[in-house]
């Protein structure tokens, strides 16, 4: 079903469209991610208040390189700012909330990855919501975004030569099923530069386990050749779901993980 530009809409999971590698240089050596999380062992989990994990928990369970296929690297909220691109971050208050908690920044864990300087770009966020109404409450927040932001703009380009782009929704269905607690994805275009200009999209998924949410966000080229963000959404869940539960998280056997470029 074809949808007009600016209707916002909950995209189903599994039509989460995927998105492809952008040509351009590799990152450089030591942008690789942190070391592997190691065998599955238990662990007590520390409350920061009414069943909530505090940061160094969440931290352990966001998504690392072993969760990667070879030739991703780690990044930062400061490289993808020195590049001048990345997931984007929306100028318009009301519509962070679609890629990042809000408040703050208290509460959460925030991890990074990149296959080249040009994409695609993967960001995850946990955040601990205090108790379950909390994280209803954020849920309910990413909803309010989502159909007030159908159209949001960012800055993208290196230092002097910024540009202001506009993302659009485009997508249908509703929100996943069987993530997490509750869950929801959203899917935008972003403006085409001109003729010939390949297609880029940002993606967002966000899930509730508990307490807790944890977003995952892909941007780059649309290319349905590179994977989508299904399998990232549900090892980002996975994971949330160990930790609050009291385990350590241990890495998938079959996934060689992240590779210095």
């Amino acid at each position: 079903m074809h949808l007009p530009q600016r209707t916002i809409v909950l995209a189903p999971l599994a039509s989460v469209a995927a998105l492809g590698l952008l040509a351009g240089a590799t990152l450089p050596p030591g942008a690789a991610g942190g070391g592997s999380t190691g065998p599955g062992t238990p662990a007590i989990t520390v409350a920061t208040g009414d069943g909530a994990l505090d940061e160094d928990r969440l931290r352990s369970a966001l998504l690392d390189h072993t969760d990667f296929p070879q030739g991703w690297a780690g990044d930062s909220s400061e490289q993808a700012e020195r590049r001048g691109i990345g997931v984007p971050r929306p100028t318009e208050d009301g519509c962070r909330e679609l890629f990042e908690p809000a408040g703050d920044g208290s509460g959460t864990a925030r991890a990074g990855f990149a296959r080249t300087h040009a994409g695609p770009f993967v960001v995850t966020v946990a955040a601990a919501h205090g108790d379950e109404a909390g994280a209803r409450a954020a849920m309910e927040g990413f909803a309010r975004a989502a159909h007030e932001c159908a159209t949001f703009h960012a800055e993208e380009g290196a230092e002097r030569n910024t540009s202001t782009v506009s993302y659009t929704a485009d997508g249908d269905g509703s929100s996943p099923e069987g993530l997490g607690d509750e869950a929801a994805a959203l899917r935008f275009t972003r403006e085409s530069g001109g003729p010939g200009e390949a297609g880029v999209v940002a993606e967002v998924v966000i899930a509730r386990v508990g307490a807790h949410t944890v977003r995952v966000a892909q941007a780059g080229r649309d290319d349905a050749a590179a994977g989508g963000l299904t399998g990232l959404a549900e090892r980002a869940v996975e994971k949330l779901q160990q930790v609050a539960e009291g385990h350590t998280p241990q890495p998938l056997p079959d996934q060689p993980g992240a590779t210095e470029l």
